[in-house]
């Protein structure tokens, strides 16, 4: 659920800021969506199951909630990069 709000709110932002310099809105917000989605669906195939199975090993820690979550802090970080790259000035 808190991925699905966070690509929305990307998506809306990006949207915004395409509004706001005169660029196509809807490509540069799916642009938005997708620098969120491709990071997210990598990091949760290629990270997140290593990061569990460390998780099982040693249960008694707050890691747990890095590993539900760190999916969100990568994307939102990729999208964020892809904004910077996306929207600045020549």
């Amino acid at each position: 659920m808190a991925g699905t709000v966070t690509a929305l709110l990307i998506t809306y932002w990006f949207y915004k800021s395409a509004e706001a310099t005169g660029k196509n809105p809807l490509s540069s917000a799916a642009l938005g969506f997708l620098s969120f989605l491709i990071p997210c669906v990598v990091w949760t195939v290629a990270v997140t199951p290593g990061l569990r199975d460390a998780l099982e090993h040693n249960p008694g820690t707050l890691s747990g909630l890095f590993v539900n979550y760190a999916y969100i802090v990568v994307g939102a970080a990729s999208a964020a990069w892809v904004k910077h790259m996306h929207f600045k000035q020549a």
